[in-house]
């Protein structure tokens, strides 16, 4: 599970563990047709909790190995579309393979984003409405973990085929100058936008703001093409592939 190390990887771990199995504890007494882990009209799920720093959680398993790992004897468990125990867990907290080095823990919040897809798109869209004077310059602390974790997930997107880092300044805005990525993409900018928004999510901390846009005709964007040198670009080679 690369996601559970490399942010780049984290916007496609969230849409693959939706549609994946799920394997779960499930103490709750079965029927024969569900002790063969299929579900009957009747079906009950019981799945025992585990302590984190005083928080209870629910362990589900990414495989049966997983599972296996994890118990001490043989137990019964049941297995679900990930999509589908999400629906049925959405104000729990769940732990995806506790005890693992490709562990994650899942809050509510990020539950319910998951399910109704918002953890893909941006948390807010800023359109000026009239002439307005940004500041840009260089970010006063470079945030290299960002940067890398972008920068990887642009070379697998093909779509890409350049970004630029620049720290913002907004006054009508109200917010303090912060980072904003500018994103030439020739098509999907909404699934690009939402990704990079989420890794960003994954890397930076809760008060750091994250911006992007997408690279245009206009004098903004040919201003910050002419000042500054991209962070990614697509190889030539890529580029002749279209790859």
């Amino acid at each position: 599970m690369r996601a559970a190390l490399n942010p780049s990887y984290r916007p496609q771990f969230y849409r693959d563990l939706l549609e994946a199995d799920i394997f779960i504890i499930n103490y709750a007494e079965s029927d024969s047709e569900e002790q063969n882990n299929t579900m009957s009209e009747s079906f009950e799920l019981k799945v025992p909790k585990i302590e984190r720093n005083e928080q209870a959680w629910l362990p589900v398993f990414s495989s049966l190995q997983r599972l296996q790992e994890f118990i001490s004897s043989e137990t019964a468990y049941v297995v679900l579309k990930g999509r589908d125990f999400f629906e049925l867990a959405r104000d729990v907290h769940i732990v995806l393979n506790p005890d693992s080095d490709y562990g994650k823990e899942f809050i509510p919040q990020e539950i319910e984003r998951m399910l109704d897809g918002s953890i893909f798109q941006p948390d807010q869209r800023y359109i000026a409405q009239e002439e307005t004077a940004f500041l840009i310059g260089r970010p006063a602390v470079y945030p290299t973990s960002l940067v890398k974790a972008l920068c990887e997930y642009f070379a697998k997107n093909k779509f890409v085929n350049r970004a630029y880092l620049v720290q913002l300044y907004n006054p009508k805005s109200g917010e303090p100058p912060h980072l904003l990525i500018a994103i030439d993409a020739s098509r999907d900018w909404e699934r690009i936008v939402g990704d990079a928004g989420a890794i960003s999510s994954e890397v930076m901390g809760k008060d750091d703001i994250v911006d992007f846009m997408r690279l245009d005709d206009s004098d903004f964007s040919q201003h910050i093409i002419n000042s500054t040198r991209p962070v990614y670009q697509k190889s030539f080679l890529k580029k002749l592939f279209g790859r």
